[in-house]
């Protein structure tokens, strides 16, 4: 954490309205992208949003700088949105999801079959990620959604860095053993690109 932030925090500590107001212009869309990352819904993400920074303006007076400010909001962020799914009965839904794992070949996006079978990928990939722990999703998100370190991911899940990479490789070992059987049968000549391109969230009004 930077001299700076430091210094705009300490005033959030002392009630400071106008440092309050540089941390959500600072951190809101971050917390957006990942909140939307989680329940795939505009609406349901702007109340993540609104709720996070509620609770982190409560809060703030605990935060003791024992760890970066931001692995201490993303592990709010990441809390509040997996409850707020909980409790809307959605499905948590994945970061391979987020990032469109599974690309259409520009050959693929001028051909309607091949944009179904794209589209009947997606719900698998769906599918498959419903099926893994909150932690190995959470994971992913801050991955490859996010681009965190492993140390910054420890920081922010509050376990240890093989923790992390543990819960990354059965995460992922799982979501291709799911996958394996649907890419076989339609992977060959469909026109599928394994190439990671990050679908962006609608923008915040």
């Amino acid at each position: 954490m930077n001299l700076e932030e430091t210094e705009v925090i300490s005033r959030c500590q002392q009630g400071d309205q106008e440092a309050l107001k540089e941390i959500f212009d600072k951190y809101h869309k971050k917390v957006y992208r990942i909140a939307y990352g989680v329940v795939r819904h505009r609406e349901e993400a702007l109340d993540i949003v609104q709720e996070v920074f509620i609770k982190l303006f409560r809060s703030i007076k605990n935060f003791k700088g024992q760890s970066h400010f931001y692995t201490y909001l993303y592990r709010m962020v990441m809390n509040t949105a997996i409850d707020h799914s909980r409790k809307m009965g959605k499905q948590f839904i994945s970061s391979l999801d987020e990032e469109g794992s599974f690309e259409p070949s520009d050959k693929a996006e001028r051909e309607p079959e091949k944009i179904l079978l794209q589209k009947e990928l997606e719900e698998r990939v769906k599918w498959a990620m419903q099926k893994l722990p909150h932690e190995q999703r959470a994971a992913l998100i801050f991955r490859d959604v996010e681009g965190l370190s492993y140390q910054e991911m420890a920081e922010a899940m509050g376990c240890s860095i093989g923790t992390v990479m543990s819960r990354l490789h059965y995460g992922r070992k799982r979501v291709q053993e799911l996958l394996r059987d649907y890419v076989e049968l339609h992977g060959q000549g469909s026109g599928i690109s394994t190439t990671s391109k990050r679908q962006t969230p609608p923008k915040l009004s």
